[in-house]
């Protein structure tokens, strides 16, 4: 997928200007949206938000000052940096763009490289602005053990790869016998095994996918990982390997060697639970027609079912969806991928 290139909104009356304005910038790779009066800018900008607005400040029907105020008053578009286009300013042109919204000026004439250099400016810096504030809403959202990416995070992560139609594989794994080690062990020790998990998807994502992978924690010992569908059944099974190889080290001998735990159930009754097992669930993506995230979440839920019904750790891919062969229904989805268990 072609990175998205930087979108340059130029609004301008001057047809010449907003012309020779288009053509430079799109010969350096950006797109360009221009409309000829601030009316027609305020009708085309509902459709879409640019990185960056070129405004020439003296309009006849509407000036530039009066149009920024009025996109001001659009949330979408309240942090969107604004560059007036005016012939020796004022000093009260100045004031009064700035006080509208603006963030810097162009004289025409203007030397071509000057030009270029504050556009680059401030697109570099809005953008710079939205990584800070991602950046901000994934610490609030993160979940408080492994300061992993929360709920919030993963629902717009998954949605997003919905809407612009990426050939991802979302894979859901949570942790089998989780509360009857916590019951037995305590739970700080749970905790431990929460974090030597999360640590275990996070080095197979370095491992695999050379950290280009995202990884969330719904909560409890439930996880997501979303990555290119192509490395997903490799990261999976590297997740499910290092998991085996180092679960063993937070339990005792005893328990390793009969390969179970005793606890006793809510009713008071004594049950053994084998040792904590990895189970997981993988959905590509494109291989359905999903529109939603809850969508996503509930197939992602009903293969990882599939999963923890075969003891030890396992990956279960769904192989349903428009561009999977035909199947019978009992092999919707199966295992391509499992652990030798443990005894």
């Amino acid at each position: 997928m072609e990175p998205r290139k930087p979108k340059i909104f130029i609004v301008d009356d001057q047809g010449q200007d907003l012309k020779i304005h288009a053509a430079t910038l799109k010969s350096q790779g950006y797109d360009i949206v221009t409309a000829g009066n601030g009316e027609e800018a305020l009708l085309r900008v509902e459709a879409d938000v640019p990185d960056l607005f070129l405004i020439a400040a003296k309009m006849r029907e509407m000036d530039g000052f009066t149009l920024c105020e009025r996109l001001k008053d659009d949330a979408r578009l309240l942090n969107v940096p604004v560059i007036f286009i005016t012939e020796k300013p004022t000093s009260e042109d100045i004031d009064r763009g700035y006080a509208a919204g603006g963030v810097d000026y162009i004289s025409k004439p203007c030397h071509l490289s000057e030009f270029l250099a504050r556009v680059r400016a401030h697109i570099r810096l809005f953008e710079l602005l939205k990584e800070v504030a991602r950046l901000e809403d994934i610490a609030i959202d993160a979940n408080p053990l492994t300061h992993l990416p929360g709920n919030n995070t993963i629902v717009t992560t998954i949605q997003d790869a919905i809407d612009q139609k990426l050939d991802m594989t979302v894979l859901y794994a949570d942790l089998d016998n989780f509360k009857a080690y916590n019951d037995y062990y305590g739970f700080s020790n749970g905790d431990d095994l929460l974090l030597f998990t999360a640590e275990t998807m996070q080095t197979a994502i370095r491992t695999v996918c050379g950290g280009n992978a995202f990884l969330g924690h719904i909560g409890g010992d439930d996880f997501v990982m979303m990555v290119k569908a192509e490395q997903a059944e490799e990261l999976a099974t590297e997740v499910l390997r290092q998991f085996d190889s180092g679960a063993p080290a937070f339990y005792r001998d005893e328990d390793i060697e009969r390969g179970y735990i005793e606890t006793k159930d809510r009713q008071g009754a004594v049950v053994q639970y084998p040792l904590a097992a990895l189970s997981m669930g993988g959905v590509r993506l494109r291989t359905h027609d999903f529109s939603r995230y809850l969508e996503v979440a509930s197939l992602c839920a009903e293969v990882k079912h599939m999963a923890k019904a075969v003891p030890g750790s396992n990956l279960f891919m769904d192989r349903r969806g428009r561009c999977q062969p035909e199947r019978s229904s009992d092999a919707a989805a199966e295992p391509t991928s499992t652990s030798a268990g443990r005894p």
